[in-house]
């Protein structure tokens, strides 16, 4: 029973990570109705400029975050000016189709300019490790779970407790009507999309502090696909709900089916789960059901 808590706990704290991951692609669903697919890349970009300030320049912690948040945000925000603004207006699926082509460049840009090496990335936070008897846990798991919280959480009250956060989901709720009331939609879709690049480069900073950075990371970002669609890909909430799923699922499986030898399940069982979701909730679990009238 205490193995069991211990994975379970375990896939918990991962599940924070993935489903900070996964805010990032709810908010630009929530807005533009287009799917991110260069997320991965999103995550590499962020965790290099965080590691640009932190460890190339030698700045605080305090205040190297702040600044590769900030810088994450920017890059997202040139994406959205250079590679989503010209689509406004088209269907949807156009800016969805045109991130698969901006995953490829972004990649193949990384592999350039960083390469494929891993980059030493420990940041230097107070030890939290957790011995509670039979259950153990790291410091630096401990850190991601917290920190991924405490960023969920940020958003969460920038969204609903200010007053751009208020604009951002009437925008999301229907841009026609935000325009009638002198909403500027093309400014709410920029500051999302920057919001989001600083959401999914938080989740980069946290991902790379558990192990080491590198281009290679950004297969972690196709976690974050499971874990919108098993939550919905309309639901903040979803996201949080779906980052555990996907964890825990994760964690049991690394823990009790791999060892009974289904080599490499762990990295299937997301979208297994995904399939059995999508079965008894096609929108997600907490997804809105949409109905179209033709």
């Amino acid at each position: 029973m205490m193995d069991f808590l211990q994975f379970f706990c375990s896939g918990l704290l991962n599940g924070l990570v993935y489903a900070l991951l996964g805010l990032g692609l709810v908010l630009i669903f929530r807005a533009s109705e287009a799917f991110n697919f260069a997320v991965g890349e999103f995550l590499v970009v962020g965790a290099f400029l965080f590691y640009f300030f932190y460890f190339n320049w030698g700045l605080p912690l305090l205040i190297a975050l702040p600044l590769g948040l900030g810088a994450a945000g920017v890059f997202g925000g040139i994406v959205e000016r250079s590679v989503i603004k010209p689509l406004m207006g088209r269907p949807h699926l156009s800016m969805t189709i045109i991130t698969l082509g901006l995953s490829n460049i972004l990649a193949g840009g990384l592999q350039a300019t960083v390469g494929s090496n891993p980059y030493n990335f420990s940041v230097s936070l107070p030890d939290l490790t957790l011995d509670l008897g039979p259950l153990i846990f790291p410091s630096t798991n401990v850190w991601a779970g917290i920190l991924s919280l405490a960023f969920f959480t940020m958003i969460l009250l920038f969204l609903y407790k200010t007053r751009w956060g208020l604009v951002i989901q009437a925008t999301s709720e229907s841009q026609p009507k935000a325009l009638c009331f002198g909403i500027n939609a093309q400014s709410v879709l920029l500051l999302v999309w920057a919001i989001a690049a600083a959401c999914i480069g938080a989740s980069g900073i946290v991902i790379s502090n558990l192990g080491a950075l590198s281009s290679q990371i950004s297969v972690v970002g196709l976690r974050a696909i499971p874990v919108v669609l098993i939550g919905g890909l309309d639901s903040i909430a979803g996201a949080l709900v779906g980052g555990l799923i996907v964890g825990i699922a994760e964690s049991l499986t690394g823990a009790y089916l791999e060892p009974a030898g289904l080599i490499g399940f762990k990295e299937v069982v997301p979208y297994f789960v995904l399939l059995i979701a999508l079965f008894i909730r096609p929108y997600g679990l907490l997804g809105r059901v949409r109905i179209e009238r033709v």
